[in-house]
């Protein structure tokens, strides 16, 4: 069978300080919702564990978690760009940042070498055709019987969350839209197959679980919502998509408007968890 055409998207976000804000205002997010930062299927009590934290961003993740290890054990954090990495002088010795692509073959030192690899948002760059060879390159980096963490939002269970059926939601509604496909190219299945694909490479699936948004969470979400709409236009990607940088501003503000009135947005998320074969 032929290999499917790649169709990597371009990061839509830029990398200053306000995007580095939004990652780590997200991170709260998403271990409020899920209660963890691994899951408890994952077992960390061993001394030397090593884990590979791709898409690693700020480094949030790896530094919240650091702390709760064994003193014994280290995090490698992997991001194609280096310019969020916190300055090396400010990382405990036990935390390393690495500039490199997870859609490329990692060096020869890291494969193999991990026990926990963790991975998450990386919904903004996939399609269908790549998650596969994601997948495959960064179970690479796993030791045999080492296990791996995937946490994503679920695109399409967005949906409108309406206070008041007297409001307009139309703006809102464009968002919910969004979502569910932000691009004529964007495909979305691969983030509810998560599990599917991990089976695909002989792993075994520990935990598959849903997690849901309790209301008092649609707010802090929206505010997420307009902080990355407002990193996209500052980064110019919307520029081609047919509407002008102040039709967007415009649609910001009516949103702004909108999540105040109480027409808000609910998102589930999804955790994944594999275990490598020994």
């Amino acid at each position: 069978m032929a290999e499917a055409k790649s169709q990597q998207e371009q990061y839509m976000y830029k990398r200053n300080f306000r995007s580095s804000i939004r990652l780590n205002y997200n991170h709260w997010v998403m271990k409020s919702l899920a209660g963890y930062l691994l899951h408890p299927s994952i077992p960390t009590l061993s001394s030397n564990i090593r884990i590979a934290d791709c898409g690693t961003g700020t480094g949030i993740w790896s530094l919240e978690l650091l702390p709760s290890l064994h003193p014994s054990s280290s995090i490698t954090g992997f991001d194609i760009s280096p310019t969020q990495f916190p300055p090396a002088s400010s990382l405990p010795p036990a935390f390393t940042a690495v500039a490199h692509d997870c859609f490329k073959p990692f060096p020869t030192e890291y494969i193999g070498a991990f026990d926990i690899v963790h991975a998450r948002l990386w919904l903004c760059l996939l399609n269908n055709p790549d998650a596969p060879k994601l997948l495959s390159n960064l179970l690479s980096l796993l030791k045999p019987g080492g296990y791996i963490q995937w946490l994503e939002p679920l695109p399409l269970s967005t949906r409108l969350v309406h206070g008041d059926p007297n409001v307009d939601a139309s703006s809102v509604e464009k968002l919910v839209a969004s979502w569910h496909k932000p691009k004529p190219t964007s495909t979305y299945e691969w983030v509810e197959g998560i599990a599917g694909l991990m089976e695909g490479e002989k792993v075994e699936v520990l935990a598959n679980d849903k997690i849901d948004m309790p209301s008092q969470y649609q707010y802090v979400w929206a505010q997420s919502q307009l902080a990355g709409l407002d990193d996209i236009v500052e980064a110019g990607i919307l520029s081609g998509a047919g509407a002008s940088m102040a039709g967007i501003r415009k649609w910001m503000e009516e949103l702004e408007e909108k999540f105040k009135e109480g027409v808000l947005i609910n998102t589930s998320f999804t955790c994944v968890v594999g275990k490598k074969a020994v």
